[in-house]
């Protein structure tokens, strides 16, 4: 038991030696912290005139006197008749613009999408995760049956086709825009997303 204790000792000792020169490490800076700089100046500033800045591609300056002012091109003759002009007459459209017809790609579509149907706040998620049917897809807080079943998405030529969990196209719709598209459900039900 004795050489335990002394070990023991031993042990604690060299602890109690590592503490207090542990501790001494801590204030190995010992010197003052350097005096703060001011923050102006305290030498007055001169001014004077700086040299004119050269460009080796500069063209000559042109004397004040040789400028002169531009004159007015003439007005040409009109010696043919005048044709007469009927305005254009532009109506609204009040059904959604007609769909491109020119093919869609998966990489704008991909994100979140409101979608104009049930609920104010209906929302299609379109992700660009391969899923059977096309590409991961979801909705949220929309009331219709249909729309909720929504699993996968993919684009069919210049149509995005929204599809269930068995294969069967719940959704078709076209471009309607900038950020915009149009259809209707398997239902028949109009169908919009934007954003």
């Amino acid at each position: 038991m004795g050489q335990k204790t002394s070990i023991a000792l031993l042990m604690m000792a060299i602890a109690v030696a590592g503490c207090n020169r542990s501790s001494n490490a801590l204030n190995i800076n010992t010197q003052a912290p350097p005096q703060p700089l001011p923050s102006v100046p305290s030498g007055t500033v001169e001014t004077a005139q700086l040299d004119p800045i050269t460009d080796q591609n500069a063209q000559p300056a042109v004397p004040n006197s040789e400028l002169e002012a531009p004159t007015a091109p003439q007005a040409p003759t009109v010696t043919e008749a005048t044709q007469e002009v009927k305005p254009e007459v532009q109506t609204a459209a009040l059904d959604p613009a007609p769909a491109s017809n020119e093919p869609l790609t998966h990489e704008p579509l991909a994100g979140s999408w409101n979608v104009a149907s049930d609920s104010s706040q209906c929302r299609a998620i379109l992700a660009f995760t391969k899923w059977s049917g096309g590409y991961r897809a979801t909705t949220l807080r929309c009331n219709s049956p249909e729309l909720s079943t929504v699993t996968a998405w993919d684009v069919k030529g210049s149509k995005v086709v929204l599809v269930d969990a068995n294969g069967s196209q719940v959704a078709s719709l076209g471009s309607a825009g900038t950020e915009r598209y149009a259809g209707v459900t398997s239902s028949g039900k109009p169908i919009t997303f934007s954003r």
